[in-house]
């Protein structure tokens, strides 16, 4: 199973929390001088949360989580990679480190 360290716009991150009412349990750390938001994911949520992504409103998503549909693409696989620092394959415990770009 693998983890990603991602980090994203704090007001890209907010969104997202308000959106999926995250609790503390992802947050890492803040940087203030970049305004920015680091976290951590599973691969399981990652694949959950890519549900909502589409290039339109999806009617068949809960209209409450109908709004995430541009918020989450970042949890696609092809654009996944943008955001993560850092990924963690917990079955051979090896770490990728890849260049963030925001």
């Amino acid at each position: 199973m693998k983890d990603y360290i991602l980090t994203i716009p704090r007001n890209q991150y907010d969104r997202l929390a308000d959106a999926f009412d995250w609790t503390e349990d992802y947050f890492m750390s803040f940087d203030s001088a970049v305004d920015t938001v680091k976290f951590k994911i599973t691969e399981e949520q990652r694949k959950r949360y890519s549900k909502y992504a589409g290039a339109t409103e999806n009617k068949d998503v809960p209209k409450k989580y109908r709004a995430t549909y541009l918020i989450t693409q970042m949890f696609l696989p092809r654009n996944i990679v943008k955001y993560c620092e850092v990924w963690n394959d917990t079955n051979t415990h090896q770490q990728n480190k890849k260049i963030k770009t925001l």
